[in-house]
């Protein structure tokens, strides 16, 4: 099957194909780029089906992905509504399709448009709508907008941001590759023509415009309060900010860094809202943590507003194989003592209820003592290391906050992140000197000295019992 080859849906009264250089008006941008956007996905195969199966979509081998721009529903009651593209993956004789909705700059989604579409997608057969804006989201399930859930029962509603299609067609152009050179070229141009300025196009650069006044009323000593308005705008600006991050580290270590949530939290997005608007009035501290694929954990980040700090951390287990408490702090010594970061903090986490102890590098680099506490009988279980600045009058700015955050957990993958490993437990030894005398009913151990007798460790029984039936 050719690439353009299916004919117009017959619900639809208008509707071009989407192509790489559309013929629209320079000021309509927003149907300029769904359709670059759309032809981009399906002319790049890896990137098409990449998208469509964070969806849950299965684009096969066999399934084609073709999509329609400018288009117009038959009937006199949607003439005024024009979703911006459709999107059609045909496999075989089955179809999955879904509506596109894009906004570029500034402008914001309308719910009651959205829910129209919602409508439309039900009474045609559409099984889902896709919004794309500046805006992101930690996974494309979850929804900037609180629709009627009734409107979401028979079709599914997802949103991507600009940012992330970026970010996605970076990793396929940069670090997972283009099989086919010339696909491979129509993704770096349409990578090239998203980061343009001009494009409408934004990054997260800034956090809400409430930001100021939250980190003003809680440096002064007045308890905000968690349902306000300026409140929960600034949780929803932090969650902005943290996907950006992933994003960005994304690009940085060319592997998927993503914003691992809680069950309860990624099944319902507004409880993740008010539990972290929750945290923000009582504890004043925002927190989240990022998924650095075979990283020896995941990455802590911590916006303190009482003290104005940003910090990144990372948490080892403690060597088992190690018995005594300064060869478990030598363990973990000997992967950070080459940062040149002396002010960097060592939390050593003891057992029971025995209280924690807290070095900077550089007294470490001087004495591994200073990591022990008064107890001689006990090993630490933990360690966490602790990268801190403190942002003093930048923490309120909107622009300034962002950009040291930025910095912080860069500088803290780069000097520390990268380099940490976790422990492993070391396999079983081989203990018997011929595995093939356990056929013969006896079990030898090894024995370096070759003039003694091998020793019968065990005789095993004539007849060996079955094992019990386990219920899984």
């Amino acid at each position: 099957m050719a690439l353009f080859d299916l004919p117009r849906p017959d619900f639809l009264a208008s509707g071009e194909k989407a192509r790489l250089i559309p013929s629209v008006a320079d000021t309509n941008k927003e149907c300029r780029i769904t359709s670059i956007l759309l032809a981009t996905m399906m002319s790049v195969e890896e990137f098409g089906k990449g998208m469509l199966n964070q969806l849950g979509v299965r684009v096969g081998k066999t399934s084609k992905i073709h999509c329609f721009t400018e288009i117009v529903f038959k009937g006199a009651e949607h003439g005024k509504k024009r979703p911006d593209g459709l999107i059609i993956v045909k496999t075989g004789n089955k179809e999955w399709r879904a509506l596109v909705e894009c906004k570029i700059g500034k402008a914001d989604l309308d719910k009651d448009q959205i829910e129209s579409y919602l409508d439309m997608a039900k009474q045609f057969g559409i099984d889902a709508v896709i919004t794309i804006t500046n805006l992101s989201v930690a996974d494309a399930t979850h929804h900037p907008l609180q629709v009627s859930k009734v409107k979401t029962r028979n079709v599914g509603l997802y949103h991507w941001s600009w940012m992330h299609l970026i970010t996605e067609a970076i990793m396929w152009t940069e670090h997972y590759g283009i099989a086919d050179s010339d696909q491979g070229y129509i993704l770096t141009e349409f990578v090239r023509y998203l980061q343009h300025p001009s494009s409408g196009i934004t990054s997260f650069d800034r956090m809400n415009s409430e930001w100021k006044d939250v980190c003003a009323s809680i440096q002064n000593g007045i308890t905000p309060n968690k349902a306000a308005k300026e409140v929960t705008e600034s949780v929803h600006g932090w969650h902005q900010f943290v996907r950006s991050l992933s994003l960005e580290m994304s690009v940085a270590v060319g592997r998927s860094v993503t914003v691992p949530l809680r069950r309860e939290h990624y099944n319902d997005p507004q409880k993740r809202l008010l539990d972290d608007s929750l945290s923000l009035a009582t504890d004043n501290c925002l927190e989240s943590e990022f998924d650095v694929p075979n990283a020896a954990s995941r990455i802590r980040f911590c916006a303190d507003f009482k003290r104005r700090t940003i910090s990144a951390s990372m948490r080892l287990k403690a060597p088992e194989d190690r018995v005594r408490a300064k060869a478990r702090i030598n363990w973990l010594f000997q992967q950070v003592k080459n940062c040149t970061d002396d002010e960097l903090l060592i939390k050593t986490i003891w057992p029971s209820r025995i209280a924690d102890t807290f070095v900077t590098l550089g007294k470490l680099k001087v004495n591994l003592d200073a990591a022990l506490n008064d107890r001689t009988d006990v090993a630490p279980v933990a360690f966490e290391i602790i990268l801190t600045r403190d942002l003093a009058g930048r923490y309120k700015g909107a622009q300034t906050f962002v950009q040291d955050g930025q910095a912080v957990l860069l500088e803290f993958y780069t000097k520390i992140g990268q380099h940490l490993r976790e422990w492993v437990a070391a396999p079983p030894k081989l203990t018997i000197a011929d595995p093939s005398k356990v056929i013969d009913g006896t079990i030898e151990t090894q024995n370096n000295d070759s003039s003694q007798e091998p020793v019968v460790v065990s005789q095993l029984p004539d007849s060996v019992p079955a094992p019990l039936a386990v219920n899984e």
